[in-house]
């Protein structure tokens, strides 16, 4: 039978795994003597005073239960925190401040010091000291006095309140354009003042947003010092770190951020990031947690995913914001788009909907169907791209016109957006192109060969900001056509038309498309924006809005097709052709312009206030290490990363472009799908091609990936749950998909099967487990 001496042995390890020397009497001591009894282990400071009772339990025993008896033990030693552990189980407990939270592991002890330390610099308790300190109504931004917006005060106080109440997990809904990431900023200095956090860790989604982000934290938190983490050795400067989460998941090993390395956690766009392989990641860090997003819930749009609404749901209950009675969420605060152009701080905007035939109806092509779902990403059609080209230009050219109006067009492939960018130059209206020549100051040239640009992870070899910033900053080009690069984290307040030619299943999805063109711009008189959707994105989630009447109809509305008259006999036909050969499976069929009919079928207006490259995966690796090594002796980035160095941002980005290869095109993207690992990192893959990194196996990620998920359902555990728990994790190593039927089988069998396991966890429960464990193992 196992006993409390058996769970003390897994502690001793874990304390020695957390820096902890047990040996040393200074760091750790057992048995110390209390007023009710005796502490089963004090850890000290480097001053020797008490930091932390540790109470243990035998495994079988909850150790949440011991948590009266070891705060007595801590208040007689003076010691200010609590840890709760049976081995598998650990609580940390700030007894002062809240209740006893779940966590992986232990702290460190500088960790934990620091964390003590910053109590000492508080004026009384967290509640006097937070009320002391004013809100930031006015303050210094980008070299302009700004004015808080209500709701961003709004949103701090509800912070401080959830804090107040002891909840350490927060989530904030901002409507896209309202200022997420100024409005955490203006929290975390608060917080920082406040000597409730020293040290903040900012997740971005993309590098690029990541650098956004640091941009704001650099101007308006310019007395806390920030820190890109690209790569590389992690830094231990600065007390806001920023990072995606590939490259922090990347950093957690040995010598990596430790449990307690960080107090507040802030994820942006953390609807991506909870449901799938980054939950881990984040529940490795014992801090507050703070969702930032402007999709989680898109609010008033109908949603038609049964992925998306678990995704939904899972956002919320990561952050404690899920009402089970009501089945819906309750974030901690909540701003949406309805919200902001109510009282005037977004734009509205309006929906023209039109359909061409070919997009709804597909077509015949060398004896091949093509369905309508094929367009963009392994057919396309220029007669069909030509009609929505003719349309755009048709309704813009009847719009007032003071200025060219900036326009993002949403594409579904590589292959598609360069035929778009060629159409868009080639079918501008003469009298529009030498409009906006005079308008911009340009040739009409210039404007002919430059009115549209593609901006796609392969625009300009592989570097295409300098394209996104020609578009935000010059008079050229007007439309970008985009795919996946301008749908997310991209701010440009000229925006002011969006054409939608790529459809979407996600209403998350449509929601950041839509969010690109939300924002004001009084310099160029912007009153609102236009949606141009030409594959019935906005139908599809039932975007709620009025009709937009054009001034007239272009074109009539084509009705049924006439009834065609029946051959004349003749002579003997001749023998068709036979059928064309099978095309390779990744072969994109573009068909020239003026082989099909096409035409707009339907028009309606609605106003609301690349292609991949096949390669071998072991090939792609085999010639990922062949490049690396031919750089090893010549390249000085790829020695640092060697050798454990850090290796600045800027030559992150040209040592990225010298490794994307025209042929294999080497980017993190790629090489994740390539090798198999969803969050590698692209320093991991350079250690990994010099032979001095192994990448974790899928067992040793499923493991990782299902104690999280324990880790984070702890607090409704009890033994027999967690027995039958570990049966399903023995049965996920060995690659079988979880399924229902699997509890009427042995082992299960053996202990009650299907019935005994509805019991335990409820029949829907069950059902929601075994769905959540089924996604989090597939990413992991």
């Amino acid at each position: 039978m196992m006993t409390e001496a058996d769970a003390r042995i897994v502690i001793d390890q874990l304390l020695r795994e957390a820096d902890w020397d047990i040996l040393d009497k200074s760091q750790v001591s057992t048995e110390e003597p209390t007023a009710d009894g005796r502490a089963d282990y004090l850890l000290k400071n480097t001053r020797t005073h008490p930091l932390a009772v540790i109470e243990a339990k035998k495994f079988s025993v909850d150790p949440y239960s011991a948590k009266e008896q070891a705060r007595d033990y801590a208040i007689s030693l003076a010691a200010p925190f609590v840890i709760l552990s049976n081995g598998h189980e650990h609580y940390l407990w700030d007894y002062a401040d809240g209740d006893a939270h779940a966590i992986l592991g232990l702290p460190t002890r500088v960790d934990l010091e620091r964390r003590a330390n910053l109590k000492i610099h508080r004026q009384g308790t967290l509640a006097q000291t937070l009320a002391v300190i004013p809100m930031p109504e006015r303050f210094l931004f980008k070299g302009e006095q700004v004015d808080a917006r209500p709701y961003q005060l709004e949103c701090i106080e509800k912070a401080d309140a959830a804090l107040l109440a002891g909840r350490r997990r927060m989530l904030f809904e901002m409507a896209t354009g309202t200022g997420k990431t100024l409005t955490i900023a203006m929290l975390m200095k608060r917080w920082f003042q406040a000597a409730t956090i020293s040290r903040v860790l900012f997740l971005a989604d993309r590098i690029e947003l990541a650098k956004q982000a640091k941009e704001t934290f650099d101007d308006y938190l310019r007395d806390f010092p920030s820190t890109l983490l690209y790569g590389g050795r992690r830094s231990l400067e600065g007390q806001v770190v920023v990072g995606t989460l590939e490259t922090i998941a990347s950093q957690l090993g040995s010598g990596g951020f430790g449990h307690a390395y960080f107090d507040l956690v802030v994820t942006d766009e953390c609807h991506r990031s909870i449901y799938g392989r980054h939950t881990a990641t984040l529940g490795h860090f014992d801090a507050i947690h703070v969702g930032l997003t402007a999709t989680p819930n898109p609010g008033e749009l109908h949603q038609i995913s049964d992925y998306e609404r678990r995704l939904v749901k899972s956002t919320y209950m990561f952050y404690d914001c899920w009402d089970s009675a009501r089945q819906e969420g309750r974030p901690t605060f909540s701003y949406r788009i309805t919200d902001a152009i109510r009282e005037h701080y977004l734009s509205p905007y309006r929906i023209y909907h039109a359909e061409s035939v070919l997009t709804y109806e597909g077509a015949t092509w060398e004896g091949d169907e093509i369905l309508p779902g094929a367009w963009g990403k392994s057919a396309e059609s220029e007669d069909r791209l030509k009609t929505i080209i003719d349309e755009y230009f048709a309704v813009e050219e009847q719009r007032p016109l003071p200025h060219p109006r900036k326009t993002i067009v949403f594409a579904v492939s590589e292959k598609q957006a360069i035929i778009l960018e060629r159409l868009f130059n080639q079918l501008l209206p003469d009298d529009a192109c030498l409009r906006i020549a005079q308008q911009t100051n340009r040739s009409p040239g210039q404007v002919r060969q430059d009115f549209a640009k593609k901006i796609t992870c392969y625009s300009n070899n592989g570097n295409p900001k300098p394209i996104i910033d020609q578009f935000k900053y010059d008079p050229l080009p007007i439309v970008a056509v985009s795919v996946d690069m301008l749908d997310t984290g991209y701010d440009h307040k000229e925006i002011e038309n969006l054409v939608m030619l790529r459809p979407t299943n996600s209403a998350i999805k449509y929601a950041q498309m839509r969010g690109r063109g939300s924002r004001l711009c009084p310099r160029i008189g912007k009153t609102e924006f236009l949606i141009y959707d030409f594959v019935g994105n906005s139908k599809k989630f039932n975007d709620p809005g009025q009709n937009y009447h054009r001034p007239k109809i272009v074109g009539p509305r084509p009705g049924p097709l006439p009834p065609q008259p029946e051959p004349e006999p003749g002579p003997d036909p001749v023998p068709p052709p036979p059928p064309p050969p099978p095309r390779p499976p990744h072969e994109f069929t573009q068909i020239p312009l003026g082989s099909l009919d096409d035409s707009i079928r339907l028009r309606e207006t609605i106003t609301v206030g690349p292609e991949g490259l096949a390669i071998d995966r072991q090939t792609y690796q085999d010639k990922w290490a062949e490049k690396v090594h031919e750089l090893e002796q010549s390249d000085p980035v790829i020695q640092r990363v060697f050798a454990g160095q850090d290796v600045t941002e800027d030559e992150w980005e040209d040592l990225q472009r010298r490794l994307n290869s025209p042929e294999y095109f080497f980017d993190e993207a790629n090489l994740r799908r390539a090798f198999a690992q969803p969050t590698g990192s692209l320093a991991d893959f350079i250690r990994w091609a010099l032979g001095v990194f192994k990448f974790p196996s899928q067992e040793e990620r499923v493991v990782k990936a299902f104690d999280a998920w324990v880790a984070e359902h702890s607090a409704s555990m009890n033994l027999e749950k967690a027995q039958m728990l570990r049966l399903l994790k023995s049965r996920a190593l060995a690659g079988e998909k979880i399924e229902m039927k699997l509890f009427s089988q042995p082992p299960f069998s053996l202990l009650g099967g299907r019935v005994r396991m509805e019991q335990l966890f409820g029949q829907k429960q069950l059902l929601d487990i075994v769905n959540e464990l089924n996604e989090l193992l597939i990413a992991a």
